[in-house]
Formats: C-alpha cells, sequence, structure tokens
C-alpha cells in the first residue's frame, strides 16, 4: 500500500530544507512523494521553461528512496497567455471575467487559469505538458502522472453561487453540441418548449428557471470536462507510455457540489489507470467519518475495479475565515482516517501534506509535521499504520451486496428548481448514513451505468433515495434486476420527472407502476410521517394498489408500503429523517425491507454506529477482515464462529484462515 505526502507547490517550501525533509519522510516509513508541476510557476515567458526546482526534487527523491506523483497543474496559466488571449478568460453567466490570480491552491499566480475551450489555450497547455513528461518520463524515481488535480470548473471553488462558464468559445460549443444532439431547431424547441426560429437565438440559461436548458447546460459541462480530461490523458500517454496516469477528485459531487462545480466523479475515470479522492474530515466534514467513507466509496465505485488511492489527506489543521478554524487532528484520528481508506479498498494514501506551507492562504495549516519541518505525533501514527498494512500491497476490496444507488440526473433536477441539490445531497448522505451504521456492505452504484450495463450481479439488494428523475433505460434495468431475483426499496414517487424535468402524468414513471404494483393519486408536504416502523419526511404519497401487497400503511389507513415481488415501495422518504435523527426504529425497519437474510463475515455485539468492517482480497487469493472501531469504547465481535476484540479508536486486521474461520490479529497490529 502507497503510503505518501504532498511537498512541492512553489514557493513552498524552503529549497535549503528539501534534503533534510525527504530524509526524514523516508525514515518514517513512507514511500511515495508528490510534486507540483505548476504550469505559471514554470514557464515564466513563453520561450523557455524553468525545470531546476523538480529536477533537484526528483534526484533528491531518488537518492531517498521515494517514488514520484507528479501532479501537472494546468489551472494556473502564464500571465503571457493571458495577454494573448483575453476572451479565453472563464466568464460567468453575467459575462464577468475572471482575472488571474494567487489562490489558496495556487500561492504561486496564475489561478483559475484559462478556459480550454480556446483551441490556442489548449495547444499551450499540451505543449507544457508534453515538455514537462519528456523531461522525466525515463527518471527512475517517477511512479505516477497525476494529470489534473481535483477536476472541475476551477472558478466555482470560489464562487459556488455563479456559474460558468460563458466566454465565445464555451458558448459556441454548447449550441454546436444541441445542433449535433437535436438535429433539428424543432426537436430543441420540443425539448426546451421554446419557439426559436433560428440557432442564432439559442444560448445557455442565465436563470435556474429555465429548467431544461439549464439541465441539458450543466449535462454538457460533465461531457466537456471529460473531454479536457481524454485530452490531457492522452498528451502524456502519446509522451510515456510506460507510467500510468491518474486524476483525483476534491470529494465526490454527491456531497453537494455536483452541479455548481460540474463534479461528477463517475465521469472521469474512464481514461485513466488510477483514481483518486481527497479528503480534509475535520476542516471540510466536522469530523464526521460516515462523510469520509462515502467520499471514499464513491471513489471506489467510480474506479470501477481500477486502484483508487486517498490521494489527499489532511495531515493537520485546517485554516477557515479566522475563527472557524479547526484544530489538528490527533494521531488517533490521523490513523483511524487511515482505517477508513484502507475498509473502503484504496490502495495508496497520500498526505496534504508533509509540512505546512510558509506562504498562502493554507499556510501555516494542512502539515503532518510542525511549521519549520520537525516530525509529531501525526507522523508516528501514520508511520505505525504504514508498517502495520505494508503486507497487503495488491489487496482489493470484496464487491458488496448491497447497493446504493445515485443519480446525475435527480441532483441536476434539484439544482435547477431549488437552485441547490441540498436536498437530494441530504437523501443520499442519509441513506448511506442508515446503510453503513448498520455495517453493510455498501456498492455506491451511478444510475448511468446501471441504465447502460445493468445492475451488477453481485448485488442481492438496491436501496432507491429520492428516485425523482428516472429514463427508460434505468426503468428498464431495475425492472431486469428484480425480475431475476434482487430485492430494490424505493423510496417515494420514482421517475416523477423526466430527464429534462418535465413531471410525468403517471407516477412510477418510466413504466415502473407495473412493477410495484401501485401508483400515486397524489402527494403532499409533510414534516414527519411513520409508516411500518419507520420515520419519513418531506412528502408522502397517496398510493392506489393495483396487484401490489401492502405491507404498513398510515395512521389513516391508506397504503405506505407496497410490495410486489422483490420491489418495494415506500410511499414517504426515510433517508432524508434519518440523515437528521439517526433514528435506530427506521435503520431496522429499512433493513427489514433490504437485506434480511445478509450474510454478515463479522458480526458486532453491540451493533450500532461507528462500528464498521469490510473484506479485502489479496492476490494470492487469501482474505482479511478489517474492522474499524471510532467509538470510545472496546467493541467485541463474532468471526468465523470465534469471539474477537477491536480496541476503542482503532482498526485491526484478522486474517482469514479459511471461509468459516479467523486468525487472531497479528501482535504488530
Amino acid at each position: 500500500m502507497i503510503i505518501g505526502a504532498q511537498y512541492y507547490r512553489p514557493p513552498n517550501p524552503p529549497h535549503e530544507d528539501w534534503d533534510r525533509d525527504l530524509e526524514r519522510m523516508r525514515a518514517a516509513g513512507f514511500d511515495t512523494v508528490k510534486l507540483w508541476a505548476c504550469w505559471s510557476w514554470m514557464q515564466p515567458t513563453p520561450d523557455a521553461i524553468d525545470f531546476a526546482d523538480l529536477d533537484r526534487l526528483f534526484d533528491l527523491a531518488h537518492r531517498h528512496g521515494l517514488g514520484v506523483v507528479v501532479n501537472t497543474i494546468l489551472e494556473n496559466v502564464p500571465y503571457w497567455l493571458a495577454a494573448l488571449h483575453p476572451a479565453a478568460h472563464y466568464h460567468d453567466h453575467e459575462q464577468r471575467p475572471v482575472r488571474l490570480t494567487a489562490a489558496m491552491n495556487t500561492p504561486g499566480g496564475g489561478w483559475p487559469g484559462l478556459c480550454f475551450d480556446n483551441p490556442a489555450v489548449w495547444e499551450a497547455a499540451a505543449s507544457f505538458l508534453t515538455a514537462v513528461v519528456e523531461r522525466y518520463r525515463a527518471h527512475p524515481a517517477l511512479r505516477v502522472w497525476d494529470v489534473w488535480n481535483e477536476p472541475h470548473l476551477e472558478p466555482a471553488s470560489y464562487f459556488p453561487d455563479r456559474l460558468y462558464c460563458y466566454c465565445d468559445a464555451s458558448v459556441a460549443t454548447f449550441v454546436a453540441g444541441l445542433r449535433a444532439s437535436y438535429g433539428s431547431l424543432d426537436a430543441l424547441n420540443d425539448a426546451w418548449s421554446r419557439r426559436f426560429s433560428s440557432w442564432d437565438q439559442v444560448e445557455p440559461p442565465r436563470l435556474f428557471e429555465a429548467v431544461p436548458d439549464m439541465i441539458d447546460w450543466r449535462s454538457h459541462w460533465f461531457r466537456n470536462l471529460a473531454g479536457w480530461l481524454d485530452r490531457r490523458c492522452a498528451v502524456v500517454r502519446a509522451a510515456d507510455p510506460a507510467h500510468p496516469v491518474m486524476t483525483h477528485v476534491a470529494l465526490s459531487g454527491f456531497t453537494g457540489q455536483l452541479a455548481t462545480h460540474t463534479l461528477d466523479e463517475y465521469t472521469l475515470t474512464s481514461p485513466i489507470d488510477v483514481f483518486g479522492t481527497s479528503s480534509f474530515p475535520t476542516w471540510l466534514m466536522a469530523d464526521d467519518h460516515v462523510e469520509h467513507l462515502f467520499n471514499l466509496d464513491t471513489a471506489r465505485g467510480a474506479a470501477d475495479g481500477k486502484p483508487f488511492w486517498q490521494a489527499e489527506l489532511q495531515g493537520g489543521r485546517g485554516r477557515r475565515d479566522g475563527r472557524r478554524s479547526t484544530p489538528h487532528p490527533v494521531p488517533s484520528t490521523v490513523a483511524l482516517w487511515m482505517w477508513n481508506a484502507l475498509a473502503a479498498g484504496a490502495s495508496g494514501v497520500v498526505f496534504w501534506q508533509w509540512r505546512p506551507e510558509l506562504l498562502g492562504p493554507e499556510s501555516p495549516g494542512y502539515g503532518l509535521c510542525a511549521p519549520e519541518g520537525s516530525v509529531t505525533t501525526r507522523v508516528a501514527a501514520a508511520s505505525d499504520f504504514a508498517a502495520a498494512v505494508r503486507d497487503l500491497d495488491g489487496a482489493v476490496a470484496e464487491p458488496g451486496s448491497v447497493g446504493l444507488l445515485v443519480s446525475r440526473e435527480s441532483a441536476l433536477h434539484a439544482f435547477a428548481t431549488d437552485r441547490s441539490m441540498s436536498l437530494y445531497r441530504d437523501a443520499i448522505l442519509g441513506a448511506y448514513r442508515l446503510l453503513l451504521d448498520a455495517d453493510l456492505p455498501i456498492e455506491i452504484l451511478h444510475a448511468d451505468r446501471v441504465a447502460a450495463d445493468g445492475v451488477p450481479a453481485h448485488i442481492r439488494s438496491l436501496y432507491w433515495p429520492m428516485p425523482s428523475v428516472v429514463t427508460v433505460e434505468l426503468g428498464s434495468s431495475l425492472a431486469d434486476f428484480v425480475h431475476h431475483g434482487g430485492t430494490l426499496v424505493s423510496e417515494a414517487a420514482p421517475g416523477e420527472h423526466d430527464q429534462l424535468g418535465r413531471r410525468r402524468p403517471t407516477v412510477p414513471g418510466a413504466g415502473m407502476a407495473e412493477l410495484f404494483g401501485a401508483r400515486q393519486v397524489d402527494a403532499d408536504i409533510v414534516t414527519s410521517v411513520e409508516v411500518g416502523g419507520l420515520t419519513g419526511t418531506w412528502q408522502r404519497e397517496t398510493l392506489a394498489v393495483a396487484d401490489g401487497t401492502v405491507v404498513a400503511t398510515f395512521s389513516d389507513g391508506t397504503p405506505g408500503i407496497v410490495r410486489k415481488s422483490g420491489a418495494v415501495l415506500v410511499a414517504t422518504y426515510p433517508s432524508l429523517s434519518y440523515a437528521t435523527t439517526a433514528d435506530a426504529d427506521t435503520r431496522s425497519a429499512l433493513l427489514a425491507l433490504l437485506a434480511p437474510e445478509r450474510h454478515r463475515t463479522l458480526t458486532w455485539d453491540l451493533p450500532g454506529p461507528g462500528l464498521l468492517h469490510r473484506v479485502l482480497t489479496t492476490p494470492d487469493g487469501g482474505r482479511v477482515v478489517v474492522a474499524v472501531n471510532w467509538t470510545n469504547e472496546e467493541q467485541k465481535a463474532v468471526l468465523g464462529g470465534a469471539g474477537v476484540t477491536v480496541p476503542a479508536r482503532t482498526g485491526t486486521l484478522f486474517p482469514m484462515v479459511s471461509s468459516v474461520e479467523a486468525a487472531p490479529p497479528s501482535p504488530r497490529i
């Protein structure tokens, strides 16, 4: 398992410390260092690239036995390029350009770069990228090319209330895509409910209430950014076919930034060899281990069998808005984050970062070390973990049997109608929290992939929170899953809207009324409603039952849960309720619907939130149980018929001797 840390982002850290710092990193048991190749810093003039810093750092890394991850940064362009192409600045929906500047993630300037829909910008970027790859492709320290640091529409990270990009080139690209996909102006008019008389009148929406065009506009940008990633990967592979190519996202788009930042991790994994995600659990997640694991599990789901890393992990205090800054995590918490990554199946953990930067808004935060470079007890915690898992090289997570279905279309519909996807985000995270609190083996499935390829064969039960937008293809795949023996538990109103936001006259939509054996007569807003032992919120449906079986009724006697074969319809939203209450009765009632006969590899004596286990398979065919205890008490469990113990606030490895036995944990672990 790769254990490493980010180190160089110009102008940090001081040159005179490099040799000492990398020596300490290797002595701590780390094997990987990440270095940024910043375009604006390295090419201050058109005719020369300054490789001096990276040359020395590569050689030092090799001397100390560290592999190098090169993060190529094109989101900070040289100032001379912006002067040559002023129209290529990112423009928001009010046509305001974003001028180049220094920023939190680019203290050396040039942020946020220029829009790559402008051909001259991409041509210059590809030339720089090729030069960097050709320089270091034969260096013995090189390990991986990370071609895009946290891909998204870059200005949105500072201006989430604005939409991008409306530069002339981006608008032209969007309209050209509409012409290609719709084929005629009449077809576009029909889809958007407009009466354009010329393609010259068509442009991206600038208000949220324009629902069909807003959904088309944001959908275009998911495809466009995926295309930008494809081009970067192609350039790197053309110059260096020998080394793997990766990218890593800032977080899961389903935690809230999907629409504003144009971030759907499931669209970004097809051209890469290794995937990754960043996590700052104290700084950005309020120390919520559930949200941390959700980001890891979505990264694993997006990677779809490819290796994935915890590509950035918070190393120290967080800097945010003065008094809202967060303290250093204690060493045991740092170790628990690493156990989370291992349990999720990550094959690498890279900290952000080895030592705090001395210039920029992030200074003096996030480092494992003190600002002057001395090691801390957080380094010792990472070193102990590295020693404990070193023998797990090549281990992968076994597929889960319980799926959680997420949908970009449902998130975009919430965004286009509500100006926020927070309602959908809360439903998804509430559903995930419920499944994780029950310690179920979770796989996060993307609706687009299920629509195209069906539900994976290893999934036996599927939870579908807030299923508001459904395509005919997705509905067909889910029906096929149920007809072949799977269990599908859907919350209220599946397929209420089509993919452009139109409300369907019959709900469940997309042909699914027959699947569930019931249809919606009406729906209303509720604060809280109970049915069948679980609590829901936001809406409840009034159902007319055809050939389904009523499992539970609301207090007024009307159907609240209906089952037909393996398809279960819950006429409210328990995910939204659980997101705020973590109600044990709701968890138990939902599990009874979802997975009443699921085999558990490990069973906790006192199951509940904060306890989880996952199974890894090693290259030699062995199986290892990773048990993680976030509680403040020692926890006992049964594994293969034998009792085991997991100490408070730590993780433990249990190698399985056979399919029904487990060896005691190694003393060093």
